[in-house]
């Protein structure tokens, strides 16, 4: 459960949106089609290399482990570190537009600027994305594939095998 929780923090700091549009990300093409599609776009992501919780009534995110030798460490990111805005627009779901065009530029070599709330205090926190590690991307893909596809086909499989009892 640990690797399922980390594989999804990391996905959230990349791919901002879903964690603050909750569920309503769904994944509409066909397995082959999203698992290509997937490959070819997470590829070229920059990567922070955090896990993170997120606070079901604040939403509000903040680090829980900073991966070891990450962007995130050199950038000197902490465990309790409270994400509060990525590149000055605030980590909200208002603001889910925005950050979702903010994601296409993010890739691996640019720096990105994270506001972050320590012991109180707002601070800025420049972090050169490095490049996703390929275990790193199996899993996020991975995990997307269990959750979206095989969900589906086994709802499927269900509802032919309640027409065959009728």
């Amino acid at each position: 459960m640990p690797i399922v929780r980390m594989v999804a923090a990391l996905a959230l700091m990349i791919i901002v949106r879903p964690a603050l549009a909750g569920d309503k990300y769904s994944c509409k093409a066909e397995a082959q089609a999203c698992l290509d599609e997937m490959t070819a776009k997470l590829k070229n992501r920059g990567w922070v290399g955090i896990e993170m919780d997120v606070d079901e009534k604040t939403h509000l995110m903040s680090v829980k482990r900073v991966v070891e030798d990450s962007p995130a460490q050199a950038a000197g990111l902490k465990s309790g570190d409270v994400l509060v805005a990525l590149n000055g627009v605030k980590l909200t779901e208002e603001n889910e537009i925005q950050l979702s065009k903010a994601k296409e530029t993010m890739v691996p070599g640019v720096t990105v600027t994270y506001t972050i709330s320590r012991a109180g205090k707002d601070q800025q926190v420049p972090v050169k994305l490095g490049e996703l590690p390929p275990q790193v991307l199996y899993q996020w893909i991975g995990q997307h594939m269990l959750e979206h596809h095989a969900r589906v086909q086994l709802a499927a499989k269900t509802q032919d095998k309640d027409k065959d009892k009728k």
